[in-house]
Parts: C-alpha cells; structure tokens; sequence
C-alpha cells in the first residue's frame, strides 16, 4: 500500500510529543532484544544458559582493570546534560521513518519473464502471483539482481515495500510493484533451499567448491587445525554459559574436551597431552576477553575494531547477556541457514571525536544495544572476507529469529584478544544475496534433472540404459587456477565431476595436469557408470528436497493430515526421562542431548499414533509459524496423546515466549509447538561419497573393475579343506560356502534362501577368518541382521568390537560395546581398544567412527546385501581387501522411495549386479530348517523354481500342536457358530498348515485413514485368530502379525496392545525373522479391485510367506487380490490343495471375545475410543459396521505401540 503523507502539523505536533520529556536525566540504551525471563524450578529440565553477565565473571578479577574515570578515558564519557539536542535533533524533519521498519516479504510464483533495455539499462521485469493474496504483481529487477536465471514457476521472496500506482497512469487495473537494484530491497530465488551461510561465505573464490562440498560429504576431510578448533570452541561456549573464566576451571575443561575427543585425535594420531597443549595455547587470550568485555556496560579498555570506521570513529562493547549456543536458525525468508556459535547481547558506545573542531571538544557518544551473532575464530586476527561475509549472513539470520534489529555482528579471533565489528552493509549483503541466488539456481538445475528413463528389461545393466542428459549444468565451471585448484579440499570430487558429468577435454588450461592426474585412469565406460549411478542419487534426494519444505510452506494441520506433523503440541514440564531414554554419552549423544515430552492439546483428537511418524524418526520442533527448527532430534517413544523427543538443543519456554511477544508484539498464552518429519540430507552426501571414492586415483583399481567393468572375479585352486570345529556341523551346501569364501581372492557371494541357515553360515565362516589369521568387518544395513550374526559368536575366543549406538544395539550383544569396556584414558589405550580385535561390526551407514581412518581389513562381510543399495554397500567395502556378500534378491529389494529412481536400476542392488554377471562366484544355500513343507511349497513353486529342499524329515512334517484345544469347546460354548463345521475351528486343526481366508463374504472392505489404508473388520477376524490361538495355549512368541500397511499394523496393535511379546510386522521389517505361526493381513478389499503396488511386489509376498514354520495363515479378499498375476498362480496352486477357506457372512462376530473392536470413524482420526469393550461392530437392531454406537472413551495404556518391544522397537530404530 502507498505510503501515508502527514501535514506538517501532524509532524511537529508528533515530534514534539515525542521529545517534550527529554531532561537531564542519562538516557538507557534502549535494547530491541527480547529479555530474558526465567520461572523458577526445583528441578531443572535441562542445563541453562547463564542469562545476565555479572560486571566481573567469576573467576575474573578486575579490580586491577582502568576505571572509566581515570585521566587516560576521562574524555570518553558524557553525561545527557553535556549533549546539545538541538544539534541531535537538526534536520529532523528530514529523517526517514519508514527505515526504521522491517521490510515486509511477500512469497512470489513467477507467470512471466521478461527483459528489455530501460534508458540504456537492462532489466528483467517479472510477472508475479503473490502467495498469501493470490493478485498479480510486478517485479522489476535491475543491476546485478536482472543476471539470475529466473524462470516461469520458480518461487522467490521480495523483500520490500511494493507501490500502487496511480489508477490515472494506466487504462488497465493498478497493479502493486516493486523494483529490487543495488540500493533497495532484495530478491531471494529459490528461497526454499536453504543454503549455509559457511558454504555461501567460501563461495567467493569458486562458486563450485561449496556446492561439491554439499552434495559429497566426506568424514575423512580432518585436519588437526579443524579439532583444535572444534575443542576451543567447545571450552569458550561453555565458559560463557556458566560465567567462568578462571585459570583453574579453564584448564579443567580444556582437559575434559581432549579427553572426550579422543576419536578425533585417533584420526590425526595426536595423544591427548598434545591436544591439552594445542587447545590452551589457542586459548591463551579467553581470560583477558573475559575481563575486557564480559559487563553490562562497555568497560574503558573494551576496544570493538571497526576495519569500516572512519578517522576519530571508536567504539567500546560489552557482552552483557548470552541468549544461546550453538543456535541453529533456518531461514526460508532468505533461503539461508545457519549455526551460530553464540547469540549475545551486545551493548556498544560509539564515540566519534573527529568530526569538526565542535566535536573533538564534545565528543559524540551513541549508545546502542541489541542482539548480535558472536563468531569465534581461533586463528589471528584477520577479519579476512569469508569471516566477514559468514557473520553478516548470521545477522539476517539471527534478526528474523529474535524480531529484532541486528545492525552488526562480532568476530572474536582467541589469538589475538581482538573483538571485530562487522556491519550488515548493504552492499555486502546485497552482493551475498545475488551469489546465494546464483548458487541456488544451480542446485535447481541438478533437481530438475530428473527426466525419464527409457523403459528396460528388470534383469537388464542399468549402466546401458541411457539417461537423458542434462540441457545445464548443475555446477560452475572450474576456475582453473593451478594454485589454488591444487590445494583445495575438494579437487578430487571437482575433477571426478568434471570429467564424468561434464565431459570436459583439457589439455591446455592451467590445471590440465591436474586434471590428467585425477582422471587419466577412467575409462569412458567408468564414467558413464559413475554419472548414471550420480544421478539416481540425486533422483532418491529429490523427493527429500520436496518433503523438507513442508515444513514452512504447510500449515501443521495441512501436514498433519498427511501424517507428517505433529501439531498443537505442549511441554509438559513435569517429565523426567527414564534411564532408558536418557541421552546417551557416546557420539549420538550430540544429537540426543536433552530429552522432553510433549503432549496432544485438547481431547479426543486424532492419535498420534496415525500417519507416518515412528520411533527413530528424525524431527524438528518449531512454533508456528514464526520460530522454524528450534530443535532437531528423534522420536524416543511415541503414545497415542504424547512423544517423547531426543533433542540436540534447549527448548526454553520462557525465552521463546519473550521473542514471541517480540515478534508478535503481544503474547500472553501458552507455547504451541508442530513437531515436523525431518529429511536428512547427510545420507544422501555420504551416499554420494561412497560412489566417489570408488573413482578417485587414489581408489582401488581392482574394485573398479570388479563393480563397474565386472571383471571376473578369481579363486584359487586350492583342495578342500579339512573339515574343522566351526564347520562340522554345516550341510554340504553350506560347507561349500565357506569354503568359497576361503579360496576368494576377490569377493564371494552366498545366495541364501529363506531358512538355510545363512547367519550360522557367516559365523562359520568369520570363525574360519580368524583362525587363519584375518581381519573382518562384518555389516549390514540394520543392527538387528549385526546383533543376530554376533549372537553366533557368544561364545567366541577372540575380540569382537560392536560400533554404534548402544540404543540401537540389542542388550544380549551389548558386552562388544566400546560402552562395555573401561574408558580410555589415552590414545594408546584407545588404540588398543579398536585396532586389535579382530572382528568389527558396524552398519552400513556408522562407517565414520575415526578407526577407519587407520584400520583396513583384511575381509568385509555384508549381511542383507541384496536389500543394500549399490553406493551404500560400496561404503564397508573400501576399507577390506576382499568381500563377501550374502543375500537373496528374491526377496526384499533395496528401499527406494523415488518411481524414477527405481525405474533406473538404483534398486538393483550390488549382490543382484554381480551375482547376474558371474553364477560361478555364487553359492546357493538350498537346504532350508524353518518351514514344513507345505509352507515351502508356495515359494518353491512360485518363486524358487523347485529348488529349496527341506533340511530334515522333520522339519519337513512340523506342524502348530495346541497345548488347551479345550479352549476351542469354552469359546464355542458362547458363540454363535456350530462346533462342527466353525472356521475357526478349520484354522486350529494341527493339519491346516497354510491357508488362505477369504473374507469376501463376510464382507471385509478396506478403508482409508488420511492418505493410509486400513481393513478394520479383517483387524478384528486377526485379532480374534491370534486371541484363539494364545487360548489354546499358543505362546505370544511364537506368533508373528505381518501386515504390508503400517495403518494396520497400528490398528492391530491397539487390538493386541496387552500382548507385549506378540511381535507385529511389516513384510519390510519381517526379513530375517520366523515364527511358528505367522498371520497376515492382506488389508486391500474393494469392488474396484485396486490392490496398490506393495501387493503386486512378489518379492515382498515371498518374504511374508516364508517367515512361518508351522502355520501360516493368511487373511484377505480373493477377488481383489486374484487380480495380480502372482497372486492368481498363488490362488490357482491353493485351489489345487484345498487350502482355501471361504468365511461365512459375518464371520467376525460368530465368537465372542473380551478385547477390543475398532469402531468405524472419519479419515484421519485414531483415537483412543478406537477400543471398545468387547462390543460388536454393529448395532443390535443389525445396521452394518458403519452404524456403531459410539462407546465411552478408553483411556489409552501409557505403554506405545512400540513400548515393551524390544525387538519391534529395534528393527523400527535401525531404519533411521
């Protein structure tokens, strides 16, 4: 809207009122902070910042310091009397109050571009829809803002005031517009990625190296500059958080910071004692800052060096107040984020003396204060342009988080004692924001980048199947200087790019050497590989990019319905964690430092149980809509009104009150917070970075050829050996996988097929590693597959070494722990403790942990490696000589979310590429000791080709003997069914060992909750099976639930919720699991006969089928599900045996059972009146399942889903 003219008598009547109560009296510095209040506690949560600095730090004696009344500072300080506000206030008609406003920013979807030359000047005029008003806008854009890339459909923010012409100067409609140039407003594209400000600061120089640095994350970049300074930074956070600057405290926490870094230093080979030295000779200079400028009034020695200040221009800080530590702020208002190493309170006297022969009699004093970003920097000091441009990005950062007026941010350099003021210029800022826009638009590029694939055969090399290539390129060109190129961090990831993605030929540039050096060794085959594999990452990453956004484009209840959010969400202050949900103290710890509840506000809303939010799950926790990502964490436990979250940060209700009264203007209720569905991106770089190395020169050039060329892999001629200890009670099958093993001198692969014992094959086989002598890394992609194989070796005579976190680790393997062991007091123990056992277990993706930048194996073996993506399988591998890899890809595949992705062949998996190239490196394990051999028939017949045998005569008859069948007489004693002829009783008989229920006579119709999918009536025929079964004296452990759906496994799990040892599963988490029984809800029932893509992965069928020993049975709609054509061979093959049993009309509610009964309910809601006692799902005037008479509430248990599940819990965990 147009700015509001005043007269000039409005504008001296408002003057006048605005100073007529000026006198004598001192003048406070006005703070445009929040203040920091806190309620008093008896027991706090969790540590708190010191909020207010006393004069003098504890520790710190300043009594020797010079007063601001001795004769050297004397004409430094003035009373208000000695100020001339005539002078103060001449030309004060002049001034601008609209500058002292924040500008408003206004969300833009770009309709139209175009460019034209105005007055010789060129400029891009966008045509712009506004998101909150939905009206048409223009956007001009001049200077160096018109050089960006914009497109029709790309977002951007304006942040400005927009003008309204005048309905005279055009015949069409007024349309609001604003123009950004170099001296006003700014234009943020893509606003939605959000960059760092560190990677935007080192983006001066080379555009291309942050952008590398971003998408390939690698943990071995570690220089001893970086720990000293990760530890310094460390001792001074903490000092400033609790006020103490003595030697005597310093020395302690300097001591306790190299202790605990102990990992570091073993990457660098650096003792502690030498680390304790490093660190305090870089802290030398924190006492003295303390005595300088820890006050609540700039002391006279506390000199702020100003590099922008004029002649005669000084200023004087003092840090009076600390709001937080390491805060992380994101920023869709200016497509930034950012970690600021601490949120101060600055106070700052500017004296300017020089001016005019009037001044340096009168000195000019300004006093300000307001909160500013204080970046320590643990060199000397430089105030070089990347340190600069780092803290100006913070105060845009840290302005939109406090509501507040950040003119300037503070440098503090440890070896120099020097605090530097850096201003948020405006020219500086703007050329940041166009650099940052340009970055941007590349990563845009890269996401854009997702065409097609053609369409191939599944079994075909997905090497030959042809992406479209990119019209642009998603990075910069090289710079091409040899000096610099040749001493960046990331030159090998630069060259591997340029080669591969970009196909640059160079042999007369400044780096062709270089390039020659880095490259010369790839053929064109390896390259197109490489940049295959590259872009299917980036196609899995895309869907990452999409879902992050959410966070700040949606609204808690838009994402809460697509069960992604918690909203309306409350501390409750009154928790005190459990030991077992404490944060841990090793590395995860960073992460899961604090922990808090929050609970639902209101009643009888939908159960957070609903939607898509597990245990494990990393979140943020925000206040809408103002307050983004105050903290980052993990589900610890989740209930159906409240979760537990493992936070890396404070949540401090009291502060975040104060800033929204700040940014608000007025707040007076309680703190609301959303708890989001958080995206990981460092997956996906070290993802990245896996793939990579396999391509630097430095790399393996065996291991290139054996995965991208697929070199045959060799064996020696070798005899058999003797049979041993470890392998005289293996079949033949599995001897001869060990023995495979044995005589590989490149990788081996075993095929284990469901039951055959593969995880008794690799214990074998680990157990003959090391009797030779050998090394082994042993991984998986979940902990639970680690645990399971290290339970075989309980009894082992040699060092095992568990890494990971011990929450994810599970109890009965806890002893292997670094956790377990006594800590280390010094490097060589350390060492000891890592370097010499001679078996290390890890998962795929825990492959940081420093003894891996000093430890290479002689042998890796990979467990699940046919449900192991190829990049994260190549991550253990790098570190051994030779592999092995055990799986099956005729069950689970890799998990790939993107349609795209998986159509390219990021689904195929390393174990599948091989073991399709080279049969003769394969052992197959075929002789199966888990199901009877109807049971086996299925999989035999549909997917094995007849080739699993049974183990054993009696494996092969087994079958599910019921210790009670006397229950059966009781339950029917009450039932409306015959004895006779009952289903239920069909489905107890010792012979019925697999069976298919169909339900569509009773009827049982699928149903959706939000965008998940339900089948309330076939929950209730499970629960009842299973509620018969344990009846008959069937243990809880010895029944499994697998469901494809996760909505109904939540359903089943209210159900059965007393059932604590009854384990529920999807066919995802199943893999690697067996039952005596097993009972699976198929869940999909409808007239259209949509049956969803789960059902249709025969893959994921052969996995549920084959988890049974006994029983299996399984419950769905034959007419849906026929549709399929796996399934109608599976129909055909059970028609055939008589293993079909066709429910009666309505056959839940033949038999009556105390338990609970879901009622029928709008999309979306799942709440604790889901259970009803015992009633039936239907009125007794007999109206259908639809018509159920509400029942009275049931408090829900305190216990979750997952609660009291250690195993389910473990499985959900290791999917983070």
């Amino acid at each position: 809207m147009p700015p509001v003219v005043h007269t000039e008598a409005e504008e001296s009547d408002f003057l006048s009122s605005l100073f007529n109560e000026l006198d004598s009296a001192p003048i406070p510095a006005p703070s445009s902070s929040p203040t920091r209040r806190r309620a008093a506690a008896p027991q706090p949560r969790t540590p708190l910042c010191a909020s207010r600095f006393n004069g003098s730090p504890h520790g710190v004696q300043a009594k020797h310091a010079p007063q601001a009344d001795s004769p050297k500072f004397r004409h430094t300080v003035y009373a208000a009397q000695d100020v001339d506000f005539d002078a103060l206030m001449d030309g004060v008609d002049d001034w601008d109050w609209d500058e002292m406003k924040r500008d408003p920013t206004t969300r833009c979807i770009v309709k139209g571009v175009e460019e034209r030359f105005t007055a010789g000047r060129f400029e891009k005029v966008l045509t712009v829809v506004a998101v909150p008003t939905k009206d048409t806008r223009h956007i001009v854009l001049r200077d160096d803002w018109s050089h960006g890339d914009v497109r029709t459909g790309d977002t951007a923010n304006v942040i400005g005031e927009w003008t309204m012409p005048s309905a005279s100067s055009s015949s069409h409609a007024p349309m609001p517009s604003i123009t950004v140039c170099s001296k006003h407003n700014l234009f943020i594209h893509h606003p939605d990625v959000l960059l760092t400000a560190t990677s935007l600061s080192n983006a001066s120089q080379c555009l291309r190296k942050p952008l590398l640095s971003n998408m390939v994350r690698s943990s071995s970049d570690v220089t001893p500059s970086l720990i000293w300074g990760n530890m310094l930074h460390e001792v001074m956070q903490t000092c400033l958080s609790v006020a103490r600057w003595d030697d005597k405290f310093m020395d302690k926490k300097i001591a306790e910071v190299a202790q605990a870094g102990l990992g570091e230093l073993l990457r660098i080979d650096m003792g502690v004692e030498q680390a304790i030295i490093e660190v305090k000779t870089r802290a030398k200079g924190l006492k003295v800052f303390a005595e300088k400028y820890i006050a609540q009034s700039p002391r006279p020695e506390a000199y702020l060096v100003n590099t922008r200040a004029g002649r005669g221009e000084s200023s004087l800080l003092a840090i009076s107040q600390l709001y937080d530590i390491e805060e992380d702020i994101w920023s869709p208002t200016y497509g930034l984020k950012g970690k600021i190493d601490a949120s101060v309170e600055a106070v700052v006297h500017d004296l300017d003396d020089s001016s005019t022969p009037f001044t340096r009699t009168a000195p000019q004093l300004k006093k300000h204060s307001s909160p500013m970003p204080f970046e320590i920097k643990t060199g000397r000091a430089m105030a070089g342009m990347e340190h600069r441009a780092q803290t100006m990005l913070y105060t845009l950062l840290m302005g939109e988080r406090y509501g507040a007026e950040v003119p300037s941010g503070l440098l503090y350099y440890t070896q120099s004692e020097e605090v530097v003021r850096v201003p948020a210029a405006r020219n500086e800022i703007r050329a940041l924001m166009v650099m940052r826009n340009e970055m941007a638009s590349y990563m845009m590029h890269r996401l854009r980048a997702t065409a097609s694939f053609s369409g191939k055969a599944e079994d075909e090399d997905p090497v030959q199947t042809n992406l479209p290539a990119s019209e642009e390129p998603f990075l910069p060109p090289t710079i091409d200087d040899n000096r610099t190129c040749g001493k960046c961090y990331t030159l090998d990831t630069c060259m591997l790019y340029r080669k591969a993605i970009e196909g640059v030929e160079d042999d007369n540039s400044d780096i062709a050497d270089i390039y020659a050096l880095k490259t010369g060794h790839l053929s064109p085959q390896q390259a197109a590989f490489f940049k295959k594999w590259e872009a299917l990452i980036s196609l899995e990453e895309k869907d990452l990019v999409r879902f992050r956004k959410e966070l700040w484009t949606m609204s808690a209840s838009e994402r809460e319905e697509r069960g992604r959010c918690f909203g309306g969400m409350v501390l409750d202050v009154s928790y005190r964690p459990s030991v077992s949900v404490k944060p841990t103290i090793q590395k995860e710890g960073k992460i899961h430092r604090l922990t808090y509840r929050f609970t639902k506000t209101g009643a009888g809303g939908a159960s957070l149980l609903n939607g898509h939010m597990v245990i494990g799950d990393a979140v943020t926790v925000s206040v809408e809509p103002e307050l983004l990502a105050l903290t980052r964490g993990f589900i610890v436990e989740l209930a159906p009104d409240s979760v537990v979250i493992g936070a890396d940060h404070e949540l401090d209700e009291d502060l975040i009150a104060d800033r929204l009264r700040t940014i608000r203007g007025s707040f007076m209720g309680q703190v609301v917070f959303r708890i989001d569905k958080d995206e990981l991106f460092g997956g996906m770089g070290r993802i990245r970075d896996n793939l990579a190395q396999l391509f630097y020169a430095s790399g393996d050039a065996r291991r290139l050829e054996l995965v991208v060329d697929l070199a045959k892999p060799l064996f020696t001629e070798d005899s058999i050996p003797e049979t041993t200890e470890a392998t005289a009670h293996l079949n033949h099958n599995q001897k001869r996988a060990v023995y495979k093993v044995m005589r590989a001198q490149d990788y081996a692969l075993i095929l284990g097929m469901p039951g055959t014992g593969k995880t008794t094959v690799i214990a074998a086989i680990i157990k003959e590693l090391v009797k030779a002598g050998k090394s082994v890394l042993l991984s998986s992609y979940t902990h639970s597959a680690v645990d399971t194989i290290l339970s075989k070796l309980d009894d082992a005579d040699f060092g095992i070494l568990r890494l990971g976190n011990p929450d994810k680790i599970h109890p009965g393997v806890q002893k292997f722990t670094m956790a377990a062991r006594p800590p280390a007091k010094n490097i060589e123990q350390l060492q000891q403790q890592v370097m010499t056992p001679p078996v290390v277990a890890t998962t795929c993706l825990s492959i940081d942990h420093p003894l891996f930048s000093r430890r290479r194996f002689d042998y890796c073996i990979v467990d699940e490696a046919s449900q192991i993506t190829l990049p994260t399988c190549l991550g253990p591998l790098r570190f051994a000589e030779k592999f092995v890899l055990v799986g099956d890809h005729f069950q689970l595949p890799p998990l790939v979310k993107n349609k795209a992705a998986r159509k390219g062949g990021l689904e195929i998996s390393l174990f599948r590429r091989l073991s399709d190239a080279h049969p003769s490196a394969v052992v197959d394990l075929t002789h199966q000791y888990r199901m009877n051999s109807d049971i086996m028939l299925l999989s035999n017949k549909l997917i094995y080709s007849d080739r699993l045998r049974c183990g054993s005569d009696a494996v092969a008859s087994q079958s599910l003997s019921l210790p009670n069948p006397k229950f059966l007489r009781l339950l029917h004693a009450k039932s409306t069914c015959h004895d006779a002829c009952c289903w239920m009783n069909t489905l107890m008989t010792e012979s019925c060992k697999a069976v298919f229920v169909d339900t569509d006579q009773v009827p049982a119709r699928d149903s959706r909750v939000g965008d998940l999918v339900e089948n309330k009536v076939e929950a209730q025929l499970v629960h009842q099976v299973t509620e018969c079964l344990l009846g008959c004296g069937v243990r809880q452990d010895q029944i499994g639930v697998i469901s494809l759906y996760r909505q109904q496994l939540k359903l089943l799990s209210y159900l059965l919720q007393d059932r604590k040892e009854l384990e529920m599963l999807t066919a995802d988490r199943s893999q690697g699991r067996d039952k005596d029984c097993i009972i699976i809800s198929m869940v999909r029932s409808n007239d259209d006969g949509m049956i969803g893509e789960l059902v249709k992965d025969w893959r994921r069928m052969n996995v549920s089928f084959t988890r049974a020993r006994s029983k299996l049975i399984i419950i769905g709609s034959r007419k849906t599900l026929q549709g399929t054509p796996l399934l109608k061979e599976f129909f055909d093959l059970m028609d055939g045996r008589g293993w079909i049993l066709a429910l009666p009309p309505d056959a839940h509610l033949m038999h009556d059972f105390a338990g609970g009964t879901p009622r029928k309910r709008a999309a979306g809601e799942m709440t604790a009146d889901d259970l009803t006692s015992g009633s039936p799902l239907v009125k007794e005037n007999g109206e259908g399942p639809g018509s159920a008479k509400r029942s009275k509430n049931v408090a829900a248990s305190e216990e979750s889903i997952l609660k009291g599940r250690p195993l389910l819990r473990d499985l959900v965990n290791a999917h983070k």
